[in-house]
């Protein structure tokens, strides 16, 4: 019987993509998640560093996955290139690896190096160690090496390491090597995240992130897409596309004015992916509003597995903090890039990120950024008060910093737009029947009755509906939109011969 771990996951989803694969690295040695109440033999914490306070919380899930100094713990993610050594000299922590490491690489090898799982005695097993050079001979705090395919510590012995292990940059990666690893299912999850992106260089002036991953690299499209089809074979149904700047897709840099013209990759890698079978829906992540051109719109609006949702960061309405953000678009661009969407996708569904009391926010800027979210109409709208980041351009501007109260009533006027703007755009959709993937029950359902089910539509918004006991999570079901209201979008359930067809109806389907 192999060992048991634990892993904590903090921020975006290239992390949660990033987890899965330690996952599978973890149980390919035998390991087994653990239970409630079970100690895990050990601990992998996959940190953020986008906010100051993701870096508290970074913290906070080390202490707790250390438990007590019970567990040994592998800190990995942006927080641990950020912090690395602050990181390491926290109680419990045996290795930090940073992103300038092969991290599932890293993984295999220290659990190869310092954990054995013997049948023999303690005594029998100090034989064994004291004979070989490789391993810990004194025997006080050293993990053991693998020679079988589930491990655990000695017993009686701390699996700490006197130090903790931090790792050092690595040569440059020339290649897309580092991104050729891929997952086989995405535990726990009816959607499955794909990487096929990593890095940026773009340097907005509130970003860390081109400071922790500013390589920036691709997956080949013949990787994506086998990955992809082993995705389906595990029973995931829809595929969302992820990567720290997606748009630069198999570009050298994420700076556009540098890009080649002519072919779009990223539509190219969509449209190999909409022909994988038994995918039924692709989705996109993020997209800066630049990445969207007519090349890719085309795909998108050929292929009825590519969903109508884009997720378009705006961050600011106002001309002049766009600017002293250095985002490369302009807010007349971002405008005419929504009209070109609305052209060409059948009434998509857009959401977006706006960060609230960036350094020199003034209420005018704020008024251009509720105008802007109007004209949008935004479905969902992801707002944060602006977080100073320590290493950012915009961390030294301090004297212009916004009053937190001042944030705080601008967060709840724009929480407020958000509502009228998703009432509106699902009104539209009243008497449309949308493609609804079954998520499991909702333990906040405040119906508590079990033949109500919800799954997320095309769309991306959620609807609630009245189902059989044949509907299972998982199930790719037809739901006619009847009714919305400000936190809820209901619907009737539309069967057909067979109950679920696959591959035959048509995105926004009327009755």
């Amino acid at each position: 019987m192999g060992g048991k771990y634990v892993l904590s996951t903090l921020g975006c989803k290239v992390n949660q993509y990033e987890s899965q694969q330690l996952r599978e690295v973890l149980e390919s040695f035998g390991f087994r998640a653990a239970g409630d109440g079970e100690t895990a033999d050990v601990a992998v914490v996959n940190t953020c560093a986008v906010t100051t306070e993701a870096a508290r919380k970074n913290r906070h899930a080390i202490r707790k996955a250390a438990c007590g100094g019970k567990t040994p713990v592998v800190v990995v993610g942006c927080g641990a290139t950020a912090d690395r050594q602050r990181l390491s000299r926290l109680a419990g922590v045996a290795a930090v690896f940073g992103h300038d490491a092969d991290v599932s690489a890293e993984l295999s090898k220290l659990l190869d190096q310092r954990f054995l799982l013997w049948d023999q005695s303690p005594q029998e097993q100090h034989a064994v160690v004291a004979t070989d050079p490789t391993l810990d001979a004194g025997g006080n705090n050293g993990w053991k090496k693998s020679v079988a395919s589930a491990v655990r510590p000695l017993e009686g012995e701390s699996p700490l390491t006197s130090e903790p292990i931090v790792s050092v940059a690595l040569p440059v990666v020339k290649t897309d090597s580092a991104l050729l690893g891929g997952i086989d299912s995405f535990a726990g999850h009816q959607r499955a995240f794909l990487k096929v992106q990593d890095g940026c260089d773009a340097h907005c002036t509130y970003c860390i992130i081109p400071r922790l991953r500013p390589r920036v690299r691709s997956k080949p499209i013949e990787a994506a897409v086998a990955e992809a089809r082993g995705l389906v074979r595990a029973g995931h149904r829809e595929i969302v596309l992820t990567g720290i700047f997606l748009g630069a897709y198999a570009r050298p840099t994420t700076l556009r004015k540098r890009h080649a013209a002519g072919r779009s990759p990223l539509g190219e890698l969509v449209e190999a992916l909409a022909k994988v079978e038994g995918l039924e829906r692709l989705r996109l992540s993020s997209l800066e509003p630049g990445d969207v051109d007519d090349a890719l719109l085309e795909v998108l609006a050929r292929y009825p597995n590519c969903v109508p949702h884009l997720h378009l960061p705006l961050q600011s309405g106002s001309p002049e903090v766009v600017r002293r953000m250095n985002r490369q678009y302009t807010i007349e661009s971002f405008v005419k890039m929504i009209e070109r969407v609305r052209a060409a996708l059948d009434r998509p569904s857009i959401t977006t990120d706006i960060i609230l009391g960036f350094p020199g926010e003034t209420e005018a800027d704020f008024e251009r950024t509720l105008e802007t979210a109007r004209f949008a109409e935004f479905c969902k709208i992801h707002a944060f008060p602006f977080s100073p980041r320590e290493g950012t351009a915009a961390w030294r501007w301090q004297r212009d910093f916004v009053r937190p109260p001042l944030v705080r009533e601008r967060m709840g006027r724009l929480a407020e737009v958000e509502r009228e703007c998703s009432l509106d755009y699902r009104r539209k959709l009243l008497g449309v029947v949308e493609r609804v993937i079954v998520e499991p029950h909702a333990s906040r359902d405040v119906t508590q009755s079990s033949t109500i089910r919800h799954g997320r539509t095309d769309r991306y918004f959620e609807v609630y509906f009245e189902a059989c006991e044949e509907v299972r999570t998982g199930d790719l079901v037809r739901v006619r939109i009847d009714r919305v209201t400000a936190t809820r979008t209901h619907g009737t359930l539309v069967p057909r011969r067979g109950f679920y067809p696959l591959h035959v109806l048509s995105v926004g389907e009327a009755c």
